[in-house]
Order: C-alpha cells, then structure tokens, then sequence
C-alpha cells in the first residue's frame, strides 16, 4: 500500500490513538497541536497529549499561533497527500483545506449529522441515547458539514461514562481513520453528502450546566455519566459542595422531601430526592476530599 504523505492536527487524548495509527501506516510529516497551558493546582504548563504522543514518537510537532495564509503556505511547503484532524480545538481555515493534494480529513465522535460541535460524547450520554458513533468526514469550511467517508455505530453500555465511551470511540476512530487512509490511497474512499436538515449540534458546556438540577431521577443520572470523571456533576448537600462521579436512578413513588433532601443513608450511597424519582449517589468527591464510595459518603453524613 502507498505510504501517504501526512500532516495532523490534534490535541486531545481522543487523537492519540489516531496519531499513533497514521504514523504506524503512513509517513506524519508534521503534527500541529495547541500551545502548552496552564494545569493543575500549581496552574504549570503542561503540554497537550498529542504534543507528548508525538514527541515520544519522534515526529516533528509544532504549536502555531495563527492559521493564517503564512501557516498555510507552510504547511503546503511540506507537500502532503493527507491532512487529518481530530479534537484539534480550532477550526481550519479554507485555504488550509485545499492544501492536501488527496484530501483533508476529520474524524468525528457521533454519527453525523447528529451531534455536530465540541461535546457530542456528552451530549449523547446526557441525552440517554444507547448508540452513538464515530464518523471520518472530508473537511468543509463549515463546521463538521462535510461529505462523510466512513461510519461506524458504536453502543453506549449502561454503565459509560464519559471517559469509558470516550476512550472506545478514540480507538475505534483510529481503525476507521486507517481504514481511511487505505482506502484514499487507492482512490476509493466515498463521498456521501450529509442531509443539514438533519443535523443537530453541541456547544462547550458551561459551569452552570455542571449543577444537577433534580427535576427527575434519569436526567440526573445521565448528566452525572456525561460529566464523569471531569468536570463531574455536582450538587449541595449540607452546605457542602458534591461532585458525583456515579449514580443510579431510582423509583420512588412519593418522595418524603424536596429535591435534593436526604430521604436515606442506607445501602450503597444515600438516596437524594428527585421531583419525580430519587437519584443514588454510588461515587463522589466531597469538598475538600478524595474520592470515595457513596457508602463510605453516607457514613461521614451520619
């Protein structure tokens, strides 16, 4: 098979496996990733999991400021076959698009047109849904609007969370990126126009969204599974500020107390009110401590 000349763009852990899978097949000419920022307690620069993949692998890996038509001509300077990006956190300019001599290529984490934009493996979780999917599209100016190449339907397990779904769609888009990439070389890889009528789109969650609200039992269980491990839904109990790592909707026919009281300490984690169900806190962060058991929560609550 052609080895193909390959330039990538990502930064997130969802990239890695990607990265590692076209540098394995193909020959990365460059990797291009955002700049070092700051992480941690101690607020020190940390480089993105692509810059470290890349580093350890040996390639050349840069963090532009601008993707302007200087970086566009330099990148063009390198002459690649393939352009390909996932989770790269910018949006590429359309003078970059044209750049590849076969194609530019973006891997995507649902099935599109569903769940266009930044968050569409919460979204999915937080909205319940038992599948999802991962897509590798020819790139457009507008935003994850391209032609799609390949999909693949994933199932979502009732127990995902957002890291557990997270890290089986980021394999999964590497064996379908490889797929990708074979199937370029030899000049047969599909085109199929999305339907826009279809599509339906995410944005960045804001910290406001981070709070459970308790209106029912399941909306809240799947929030707290979109949100795990980070940021983590959380709630206030006694004051105290809660991140909820784990949780399980229950039935509760006629709930004892407003949403958010405790209506039980017993069994594996208290059981919190919902306006229509109750929600069972199994893992959670209490303010000021390290993760626990809701079990081991409950205790300190008695």
């Amino acid at each position: 098979m052609r080895r193909l000349r390959t330039v990538f763009f990502g930064s997130s852990a969802f990239a890695v496996p990607s990265l590692t899978a076209a540098a394995r097949e193909h020959d990365v000419v460059a990797v291009y990733t955002q700049a070092d920022k700051p992480a941690g307690r101690g607020l020190r620069l940390t480089p993105t999991p692509v810059k470290v993949a890349a580093q350890t692998a040996g390639l050349p890996v840069f963090t532009p400021e601008k993707l302007d038509p200087q970086f566009s001509a330099s990148v063009a300077a390198r002459k690649p076959d393939v352009l390909i990006a996932a989770s790269y956190g910018k949006i590429l300019p359309r003078d970059l698009l044209s750049v590849p001599a076969l194609a530019a290529l973006n891997i995507h984490p649902s099935l599109l047109p569903a769940y266009r934009g930044a968050t569409p493996i919460q979204a999915a979780l937080r909205d319940g849904l038992t599948t999802t999917g991962l897509t590798i599209i020819w790139m457009s100016p507008q935003m994850d609007a391209g032609d799609i190449a390949l999909a693949e339907r994933v199932s979502i397990a009732p127990d995902d969370d957002f890291q557990t779904l997270h890290d089986r769609l980021a394999q999964i888009g590497a064996e379908l990126l490889v797929r990708a990439l074979s199937e370029l070389a030899r000049g047969s890889l599909a085109r199929v126009p999305q339907d826009p009528s279809a599509a339906t789109y995410t944005r960045p969650i804001t910290k406001e969204e981070t709070r459970l609200r308790l209106d029912d039992a399941p909306s809240a269980a799947n929030l707290v599974r979109a949100l795990s491990p980070r940021p983590a839904a959380w709630l206030e109990l006694g004051g105290r500020r809660i991140k909820v790592l784990r949780a399980r909707a229950e039935d509760v026919k006629q709930p004892t107390g407003a949403p958010g009281s405790v209506l039980s300490l017993e069994g594996d984690g208290p059981l919190i009110a919902c306006a229509a169900g109750a929600l069972r806190l199994l893992r959670v962060v209490p303010e000021g401590k390290p993760p626990m058991s809701g079990a081991e929560f409950a205790r300190s609550l008695r």
